[in-house]
């Protein structure tokens, strides 16, 4: 994994939400089926290496000769995780009627550090990089799934969930 970079945060913006990301069960409300994910390739090969463990969760991963390939190439060292026909990413699953993400429950089940097979731009939503790159802040859609919502009370505190989010990225809270 590479350095983490030292981020600013657009505090303000930030601290406008309150996010958790508890599964939805709605496929509508979910940011596993709103948005395309690209991966990087040694995303790509991380999650390779999952497989096996994501696959007991997402038994459609599996096929007779091992598993299936979810991803398309997308651009140079860019590869798309493939969407079932509800718009579904391949690796979202259904527990107690909520749609939960496998390889972040593989993390979880295994006491693996986050990002080890989660990527990137998943454990990032619903924050974005600015423009520069260089400072974390809310994406335009942030508000888009129901894991995240307006707070009712002005606050300088950021949601829990969105402090662990920006430290992995390198951010001060």
């Amino acid at each position: 994994m590479k350095p983490k970079m030292k981020l600013g945060v657009d505090r303000t913006a930030i601290c406008k939400i309150d996010h958790a990301c508890v599964g939805q069960s709605d496929v509508s409300e979910s940011c596993c089926a709103r948005y395309d994910v690209t991966v990087t390739t040694a995303e790509m090969n991380r999650i390779f290496n999952a497989l096996p463990e994501a696959a007991k969760l997402c038994p459609h991963l599996k096929t007779e000769g091992g598993y299936d390939n979810v991803f398309e190439d997308s651009e140079k060292g860019l590869h798309s995780i493939e969407t079932d026909e509800d718009g579904l990413c391949a690796f979202a699953f259904r527990e107690d009627g909520l749609i939960r993400c496998a390889l972040h429950a593989v993390e979880i089940r295994n006491g693996w550090p986050l990002g080890t097979v989660k990527p990137a731009v998943c454990i990032l939503w619903p924050l974005t990089f600015s423009e520069k790159g260089d400072c974390l802040t809310l994406h335009d859609d942030a508000l888009g799934c129901a894991c995240s919502s307006p707070r009712k009370k002005p606050s300088n505190e950021i949601s829990p969930e969105l402090r662990e989010t920006i430290r992995h990225f390198g951010g001060e809270v």
